[in-house]
């Protein structure tokens, strides 16, 4: 890809960006949310026209005008939100076989029988060990990660897209990923790996591409760089050690959930947390946090008793546990969070319907001052509400669906995974809005297997393993390396007891 360039509007995104992929290498994307990652992957991918420059394949100039074209040409693209990627009500091995399906002239002549055993053998190759026939909609969100993968391997694509492909896998399914780039890099497929875990891209780039604000700040060897080189490249200023600063939080239990069901595991689960606590649910791809959050707030058929600030609960549906207080800030924000063709205000003002309107008609101006105030205090960018949120990074499309419970009647915010795919800055943005809204005295649940992010910013920390919560720990007294062993189902010790006696004198029932 040579002297690249695209804007949107007035908005210049890439500015003569030069990128080459070599056969059988792995060459890293790098960059902080809206450097222009996407975009140069999306023109390579076909998605979308570049402004001007060009695209050499194997020696042979392409101009891709749509994904199929650039499919043809040997380009595969696995997207970081799967569920795009996918047919849910499809079993798996019809959705395997989908392009092969529209390409009437291509498309091999196969019995069912046939189907099922090639698209068995694609999930083997990725590590999957589920039937061929399961519904996608069934499936998990790292299943649904390796089916997309395995769907891309069935082109025989020979430049592969791999956007925050571990985003949703544990470190087993991460290794076997890793295994499987290195048998195609033996092959001459060459790889284009984006993610934000950089010592991830150490582990497995060759090369490296640094992108800021459109333009190449970096490009070279991957081990010629330090993590804290990378940082620097990726955001233009040094990143200055912080130390955690200690919290205090009232003695009160603002929230508790007894005998909450997890139906996927078959386990219950009691939880509390007081006023203004930070508390972190820790735990492996697969523990149950999900589940568990969405059975929260109801979203999950489960059963259980709810208690907020004194008052007693029991909920059937989301819209009750919304209306007591809770809110949910989902995994899957594209999915689950976001209206993705509306505009940053309709999406931020949502939830403030009833505020905005007046015999069922919306003041239009109530509603622009209210997302005008968000926007500013949140630091979402570009900083105009009129923008589809289809168009924004992930960064700020995470702060856009944090934003529209802000001015709501939650008093405990549950934040599932809040940093997945987003970028270091992004990240402290999250960071600071999830510590403002606990200084003001609101409950917060943080659910996530990226251990080291809750030591930076929990309070108390849940072990959870298998569905179940082991025990309930103060943040300070431990270390990342007990986190990992706890979550992995190592012996829990030390102030595990201490805390269990102060978990029984609370007088919430604990298992």
């Amino acid at each position: 890809m040579k002297a690249i360039e695209k804007a949107f509007g007035t908005v210049r995104v890439l500015n003569g960006v030069n990128f080459d992929v070599r056969p059988g290498e792995v060459h890293a994307l790098l960059g902080m949310n809206g450097a222009g990652k996407s975009t140069l992957m999306n023109i390579l991918a076909g998605a979308i026209l570049p402004d001007a420059g060009t695209i050499t394949i194997d020696g042979t100039p392409c101009a891709f005008s749509s994904p199929r074209e650039a499919k043809q040409a040997g380009i595969g693209l696995v997207v970081q939100e799967v569920d795009t990627a996918l047919f849910p009500g499809l079993p798996i091995y019809e959705n395997l076989a989908a392009d092969e399906l529209a390409d009437v002239k291509h498309h091999p002549i196969r019995s069912l029988r046939e189907e099922k055993k090639w698209a068995a053998a694609l999930l083997h190759r990725v590590g999957l060990s589920i039937p061929p026939t399961k519904l996608v909609r069934d499936c998990s969100l790292h299943e649904k990660q390796l089916i997309v993968l395995a769907k891309v391997l069935s082109s025989n694509a020979r430049y592969i897209i791999l956007d925050e492909p571990t985003a949703a896998l544990s470190e087993a399914e991460t290794k076997r990923l890793f295994a499987i780039i290195h048998e195609l890099k033996q092959q001459g497929v060459g790889f284009i790996y984006i993610s934000h875990k950089l010592k991830e891209v150490q582990e497995i780039a060759d090369r490296l591409t640094i992108l800021r604000d459109g333009r190449i700040i970096y490009q070279g060897a991957a081990g010629s760089l330090s993590l804290e080189d990378i940082v620097l490249h990726m955001t233009g200023t040094k990143q200055a050690a912080t130390a955690k600063q200690a919290r205090t939080y009232g003695s009160e239990i603002a929230f508790a959930a007894r005998g909450i069901k997890i139906d996927k595991t078959s386990t219950t689960v009691d939880i509390y947390a007081h006023r203004g606590e930070i508390v972190g649910i820790a735990g492996l791809v697969g523990a149950g946090k999900t589940e568990l959050a969405e059975s929260l707030v109801a979203h999950r058929k489960t059963s259980g008793e709810w208690q907020l600030d004194g008052q007693h609960y029991t909920f059937s549906s989301p819209y009750e546990a919304i209306a007591a207080g809770l809110c949910l800030i989902p995994e899957e924000r594209r999915k689950q969070g976001l209206f993705l063709p509306e505009s940053v205000q309709t999406n931020l003002t949502v939830r403030l319907l009833s505020w905005l309107s007046r015999w069922q008609w919306i003041s239009r101006m109530k509603e622009t001052d209210a997302a005008n105030g968000l926007v500013r205090s949140l630091g979402i960018h570009p900083p105009s509400p009129s923008t589809a949120v289809r168009h924004l990074s992930g960064g700020n499309q995470q702060k856009v669906v944090i934003g529209k419970w802000l001015n709501t009647n939650a008093r405990v915010f549950l934040f599932d995974e809040p940093t997945k795919g987003i970028d270091v800055h992004a990240k402290q943005d999250v960071f600071s809005i999830i510590r403002t809204l606990a200084d003001e005295g609101k409950t917060v649940l943080y659910f996530s297997s990226e251990f080291r992010e809750l030591l930076e910013v929990c309070d108390t920390i849940y072990i959870m393993v298998d569905g179940r919560l082991l025990a309930r720990l103060p943040a300070a007294e431990l270390t990342y390396e007990q986190l990992v062993y706890y979550c992995s189902g190592g012996e829990i010790d030390g102030p595990a007891g201490r805390f269990r006696d102060t978990v029984e004198k609370s007088g919430v029932v604990y298992s």
